[in-house]
């Protein structure tokens, strides 16, 4: 019987996976980190690359044409205290300029409240487009991070500088008919007479210079809190209140009315329009607190539109013999810088509060 033959199996045919083009980016970022030149980024590949790219410059053709037609509406400007006081009268001032400049009307709208935080708030949260600004004074920016407890927004996160306007001192005022004479006659009051003496706040530079000059002079004095300047000058003029801190834009009409003593001002040197006024340091009380008035944007808008800004109010500030003049005329010295000489300037004066918060013994609320 013959053997059966086994049919050989048909031979299977090796197939090869053409090899894969050389990624040379790839390439080299893989010998890179062979040799520890690595960064934590995966390379991108072109097509990518080329994406982000286009949208970066979409982005900032973008923002060139948006500064190009700005402001192609009218642009609200926030004062976070009330109508009438110092900060609105200088913002109004420099808003009639500001709007001639940009060829749109600028509203002016007080939104007081906070020691102007709410005012502040509603900017901070607005539209980045340069449509909604902030003019406010020290208070708000150095003084209210430092004071509350769970701010309404993070200031240096949320806003950002645009220009500086000028300087203003605080000023001790008594009614004209007060028996307080002198600084002096107050520090002798107030030690024989510890909580009777009680003073106005409507903003946060204004609590913490009253609050500071009681330290310094080892005085205990009562706070009262107001919805802003206008409604504490009310009160003091009509003899509820014996004193009071007030700025010059605030205080000049009723000084110059003889209804108003100064009996000292709180800047380093003294002030140019009351010169005969002695500064608290030449009456032994080391007690430095002018404010900075300025104005700031949501955080986010368009660089352009930020120069443009910075330009048309520094050019304003300087410029215009009709702000220059009104200004000192409230008190202020007229005072410019570039939009990071602001950034700068605020976080320095963030620290200095600070401490000055400190001395002055108040707590975050």
């Amino acid at each position: 019987m013959a053997a059966s033959a086994t049919s050989p199996a048909p031979c299977s045919r090796r197939t090869e996976t053409p090899p894969r083009p050389i990624d040379r980016q790839q390439e080299t970022w893989t010998a890179n980190k062979k040799l520890g030149r690595t960064s934590h980024m995966i390379p991108l590949s072109k097509s990518l690359a080329a994406v982000l790219a286009c949208v970066i410059g979409l982005s900032t053709a973008s923002a060139a044409m948006a500064a190009d037609t700005y402001p192609s509406r009218p642009v609200t400007m926030i004062v976070p205290f009330g109508a009438g006081g110092g900060t609105d009268v200088i913002a109004r001032t420099v808003s009639d300029e500001l709007s001639r400049a940009l060829g749109q009307s600028i509203v002016v709208e007080a939104r007081p409240g906070a020691n102007g935080a709410i005012g502040s708030a509603v900017v901070a949260r607005a539209v980045p487009d340069g449509y909604t600004l902030l003019f406010t004074a020290q208070s708000t920016y150095s003084l209210n991070p430092n004071l509350m407890k769970d701010p309404l927004f993070d200031q240096l996160k949320d806003l950002v500088p645009v220009a500086s306007i000028g300087r203003s001192p605080w000023l001790i005022a008594v009614p004209m008919e007060s028996e307080f004479k002198s600084l002096a006659d107050v520090v002798a009051y107030g030690k024989a007479n510890p909580g009777k003496l009680v003073f106005p706040f409507w903003q946060s530079s204004v609590l913490v210079t009253g609050e500071t000059f009681g330290r310094m002079a080892d005085i205990r004095m009562r706070k009262v809190p107001y919805k802003g300047q206008v409604e504490a000058n009310t009160d003091f003029l009509g003899g509820r209140l014996p004193l009071m801190v007030t700025d010059i834009a605030g205080g000049r009409a009723p000084v110059e009315a003889g209804k108003m003593r100064l009996l000292a001002s709180t800047t380093a040197k003294r002030s140019a329009a009351f010169p005969d006024v002695p500064t608290m340091r030449e009456q032994g009380l080391d007690v430095v607190t002018d404010s900075m008035l300025a104005v700031f944007a949501p955080a986010g808008t368009p660089q352009p539109i930020l120069d443009r800004l910075n330009q048309e109010v520094s050019r304003i500030v300087l410029g215009s013999e009709k702000v220059r003049d009104r200004l000192r005329q409230l008190g202020l010295e007229p005072t410019v810088m570039t939009q990071n000489e602001a950034d700068a300037f605020v976080r320095s004066e963030m620290t200095r509060w600070e401490e000055m918060i400190r001395r002055a013994g108040l707590q975050k609320e």
